[in-house]
């Protein structure tokens, strides 16, 4: 006769041996993700703003963003700006963090914004993952004179403050939304190709890399197969990181007046700018939601970062 809880714990131990290892991985890191509740809310959170982004994109009229997103119909000309309201309770939601200038209601503003924040943030921190990664982990594997001087490259931009060579770049290309992106990009690519080519250098070291080569795979295969994929855990720690960083960048080159193409254009950046002429007048409102709401986010997203290092990193893994 067969013993079936002996046949049912082979069966079970067949059954778990086949599930897949990086799935298990993952698995584990999520779980130890949620236990820091701190990282935990940081990460609702930025979740929450991105829904909000989706829902603007999908369906706008929900969060009561449909005439913002065509700003005419706010305001025909820069004529039509006025005193702004203060917050009310009578007028419904949409009222509830008072107006702006051009008497649209600021809460659905400020919801608009994220389509435009997050959204070419997202966008400007992708494309410098994507050039600093490439660059910097061919960079750390093959050494020679193609590392030298794309780290001398690197050293060059790391010499300015980013801030100061996208007010540079935007001076010369031109003040618009387009270009501030461009600027940021050209800025931010040099953090990845110094941060994977640091990693890929002691990656590049371990046996199973000499494994590899001894076993006739090609460099470029390793690069891609083995080393590749052991960088990323470090990057998407700075690149959850970086986001926070570069929505404040973008509001701050706005606000500073290098968004100059469309001032009706929903961003918070461009809500601080017009604000900053009203709060000595004591209309606080202007300035206190859209800044808080910028402030949320950031913190939030570095809560999230912190926690992403604190997992994925094997030295505070615990």
């Amino acid at each position: 006769m067969v013993n079936e809880s002996t046949v049912g714990g082979a069966v079970l131990k067949a059954r778990t041996s086949k599930r897949n290892p990086r799935m298990e991985d993952f698995s584990h890191t999520f779980r130890l993700f949620i236990k820091n509740r701190i990282a935990f809310v940081g990460f609702v959170i930025v979740a929450a703003y991105f829904v909000l982004t989706l829902l603007d994109y999908v369906y706008p009229q929900y969060l009561g963003v449909s005439n913002i997103n065509t700003v005419a119909s706010w305001a025909p000309s820069l004529r039509s700006a006025g005193i702004p309201l203060g917050p009310t309770l009578s007028k419904g939601w949409w009222y509830y963090f008072g107006e702006t200038e051009y008497f649209a209601p600021l809460l659905p503003v400020m919801l608009a914004a994220l389509k435009t924040d997050i959204v070419d943030s997202l966008l400007i921190v992708l494309v410098g993952v994507a050039v600093g990664v490439i660059l910097g982990t061919l960079s750390g594997y093959f050494g020679k004179l193609y590392d030298e001087v794309l780290m001398r490259i690197t050293d060059v931009f790391f010499s300015i403050p980013v801030l100061i060579l996208a007010i540079a770049i935007t001076t010369v290309l031109g003040y618009s939304l387009q270009n501030v992106m461009i600027a940021l990009i050209i800025g931010w690519w040099p953090i990845y190709a110094r941060l994977t080519r640091g990693v890929s250098l002691s990656i590049k070291a371990n046996k199973y890399i000499e494994a590899a080569t001894a076993s006739g795979s090609s460099g470029m295969r390793n690069v891609f197969v083995h080393v590749l994929p052991n960088v990323l855990s470090v990057v998407f720690v700075q690149f959850s990181l970086d986001l926070g960083s570069i929505i404040q960048l973008f509001a701050a080159l706005d606000f500073i007046g290098f968004n100059k193409a469309n001032p009706l254009l929903p961003e918070l950046g461009t809500l601080l700018t017009w604000a900053s002429s009203y709060l000595v007048g004591g209309l606080w409102w202007t300035m206190v939601f859209p800044a808080l709401f910028l402030l949320i986010f950031t913190v939030a997203i570095n809560l999230m970062g912190d926690g992403l290092r604190d997992v994925l990193d094997p030295k505070l893994r615990r």
